[in-house]
């Protein structure tokens, strides 16, 4: 009898019944849809941990204590309360291109990318790999070789550990309150340089101020010592009053250059945070700007909850919480799913027939570690330690910004009573010096009551641009304590 060819395609199988393939194949395909069904709904619905205020062991005040500041404060208007339009591009060129904040983008986009690395333990793995294998052997008599030996395959892998306890997803709740708290970080680190960026401005508005006011005083004593000088020559004027007003105009001239050394530093300070070249050349306003009435302070109760430094290091204890929570469920046996599917065959050409030369295999392993040296115990309570750190951590954040707020709010009332002081000894001094020369023209009184004057007045009118500028600073540290935002800030992918 003839023997028919086989077909190259055929593989010896033991035979199922029908009904028994079919149940195996539904089995195998119920395993895949339970695990792929399980790694979607435990991991979809994973959120950031909830805000951990109550674990605070400071008691938040119901209002502020240093004044009365009803009204709820708006963080978006700190830069408009200025009515400065040059301040406002001033910001924008900072946050465009200061390089401490580009540092801190990189740094924030670092913190996000190595979270998510390691919140990628959530999701089921599923790896596909393809080789080609030859092999060929010595015989048993070790003179002949056996037929070289080709097998190529296809395989694909299917892991996912099997989070009943929630172990894993403590950890990836806890990579998400880390991205959280880069978030805070990277806000406070812009609002930090919006606010330097506009104390840098004002500063050097005053130190503008102090150098022309020290001009103008040199030019003043010099036109004085002109006339002093003339006097002696007629034999009016003492010695001793030449070379009183001579030492005063050189006194003033080194003041003049100390006024210079400071108004052109303060210039190459702001150039720098703007990222420009120091060079020098930015041009400054003449005029602090005006400011008046209270800020609304709102609640302290808000303050906790926009205040980037703050909220930095509540979602840093909300981390630590659940990395507690996942070295403790570390103890319990862990629960792994593995399926694997391919084609392992000799002809390259049967590789992708998947249905007719399939190779399978799955299997559920339950692990529980009985001895590790003590590893997971310390473990766990270093977490546990690391989170009652963030505790008292956290209760000290809170505690000096409720100081920081409570200065500001201090100092705006302190300086507002200040400069209305100083303003009035100003324009004293000012109306003193003019009547001391005056008498002095008409020998009235003597050199020294007319330099001491100018002293006086010099003195004054020193105070009040250096408290005007105080005050506004005052101003800006009051906003960045509250946790000011900015209006213009441009829109950015969460």
């Amino acid at each position: 009898m003839a023997i028919g060819l086989i077909n190259k395609r055929t593989r010896y199988e033991p035979s199922l019944p029908a009904g028994c393939e079919r149940e195996k194949r539904g089995t195998s395909r119920l395993w895949l849809f339970i695990a792929l069904a399980g790694a979607l709904v435990f991991s979809g619905c994973i959120t950031a941990p909830k805000n951990k205020s109550s674990k605070l062991k400071v008691d938040a005040p119901s209002a502020w204590k240093s004044a009365e500041t009803a009204g709820d404060f708006q963080p978006q208007n700190w830069i408009s309360d200025f009515n400065d339009p040059q301040l406002v591009k001033l910001i924008e060129e900072a946050l465009a291109h200061n390089y401490n904040l580009e540092a801190a983008e990189s740094r924030l986009a670092s913190q996000i990318a190595g979270s998510r690395f390691a919140g990628s333990a959530v999701w089921p793995t599923l790896t596909v790999s393809a080789n080609e294998n030859r092999n060929r052997r010595n015989n048993a008599s070790g003179i002949n070789q056996t037929p070289t030996s080709e097998t190529f395959a296809i395989n694909g892998r299917f892991n996912w550990e099997l989070d009943l306890w929630g172990k894993v997803r403590n950890g990836y709740r806890g990579d998400l309150a880390d991205i959280q708290s880069a978030q805070a970080d990277y806000a406070g680190v812009r609002l930090s340089i919006a606010a330097r960026t506009a104390q840098s401005w004002y500063s050097a508005i005053e130190a503008r101020q102090q150098y022309d006011l020290a001009l103008r005083t040199s030019e003043a004593l010099e036109s004085s010592a002109v006339i002093v000088e003339e006097n002696f020559k007629r034999g009016i004027a003492r010695a001793l009053d030449v070379r009183l007003v001579r030492a005063n105009v050189a006194s003033n001239r080194s003041t003049l250059e100390t006024r210079l050394r400071t108004r052109d530093s303060s210039v190459r300070l702001l150039e720098t945070l703007l990222g420009r070249y120091p060079e020098n050349e930015l041009k400054v306003a003449t005029d602090l700007p005006e400011i008046s009435g209270p800020v609304p302070a709102g609640l302290p109760s808000e303050m906790l909850l926009r205040r980037p430094d703050v909220v930095s290091v509540e979602r840093t204890l909300a981390a630590n919480e659940q990395r507690k929570f996942e070295t403790s469920k570390a103890r319990i046996p862990s629960i792994n799913l593995n399926l694997n599917r391919g084609t392992n065959v000799r002809d390259f050409d049967d590789v992708f027939e998947f249905m007719d030369f399939r190779v399978w295999s799955q299997s559920l392993n339950i692990a529980q570690t009985i001895f590790q040296g003590g590893r997971l115990k310390a473990n766990y309570r270093r977490a546990k330690a690391n989170y009652e750190t963030s505790v008292a951590n956290y209760s000290n954040t809170v505690l000096n910004a409720f100081r920081e707020v409570e200065n500001a709010l201090n100092n705006q009332l302190s300086y507002d009573r200040d400069y209305d002081l100083q303003k009035i000894a100003a324009d004293e001094s000012i109306a003193a010096e003019e009547l001391a020369w005056e008498e002095y023209g008409r020998g009235l009184s003597d050199i020294t009551t007319a330099l001491d004057a100018v002293r006086r007045s010099i003195t004054a009118q020193r105070a009040l641009i250096q408290v005007s500028n105080q005050r506004v600073q005052s101003r800006i540290d009051l906003y960045l304590s509250l946790g000011g935002g900015f209006d213009f800030e441009p829109e950015t992918e969460n």
